[in-house]
């Protein structure tokens, strides 16, 4: 139950499609509130983000530059600082609305990556692929997937691909701020 507390805490109404999801109820038709900052999931522990991916939806592929950051090591206490660190390197995606797309880097467009809607290595289900594989010879082996959590607000899961198969190695946030900002 306390899981599901914070979970609702974190994502107000988006709180409710994941518990609905998780436990196969219908949300309730209450007007939603507004969708709670990126910060937020950055603090949430491992468990409340899980159900928060699972419970998330897939529709078109968001435009524009989306702000991001890193949740490395979800729900321990050093997990605020280390986004903050790697938030100074990777500040976000831009997605340039024909299949491809970039992350900014240092305040700048690099690291292409191809960008469609895929099968979720985590589950199996839909989810919108980023994928590096043919586009960088750094990063790749790297495949992202994203799911929207809550209006504008995703959350993400990087993959390696190993010879053993896919491992996860973070999680992210991405946050739309609409049309009249980017």
């Amino acid at each position: 139950m306390r899981r599901f507390r914070r979970l609702f805490a974190i994502t107000g109404l988006c709180g409710w499609a994941a518990l609905a999801a998780v436990l196969g109820a219908a949300p309730p038709s209450a007007a939603a509130p507004p969708s709670q900052p990126m910060r937020d999931l950055v603090r949430a522990d491992r468990p409340t983000l899980d159900a928060l991916y699972a419970g998330g939806s897939v529709g078109d592929i968001p435009t524009g530059f989306l702000p991001g950051r890193a949740i490395p090591d979800p729900g321990s206490r050093t997990t605020a600082a280390k986004s903050r660190l790697i938030h100074a390197v990777w500040q976000g995606k831009i997605f340039h609305g024909d299949g491809t797309g970039h992350n900014k880097v240092f305040g700048r467009q690099a690291v292409p990556v191809r960008v469609y809607h895929g099968e979720s290595w985590r589950d199996g289900g839909p989810a919108v692929i980023v994928d590096y594989e043919g586009t960088s010879r750094l990063f790749g082996n790297v495949r992202d997937e994203f799911r929207e959590v809550g209006p504008g607000l995703y959350l993400g899961l990087t993959w390696v691909r190993k010879p053993t198969g896919p491992e996860l190695t973070t999680m992210f946030t991405l946050q739309d701020r609409g049309p009249a900002r980017r």
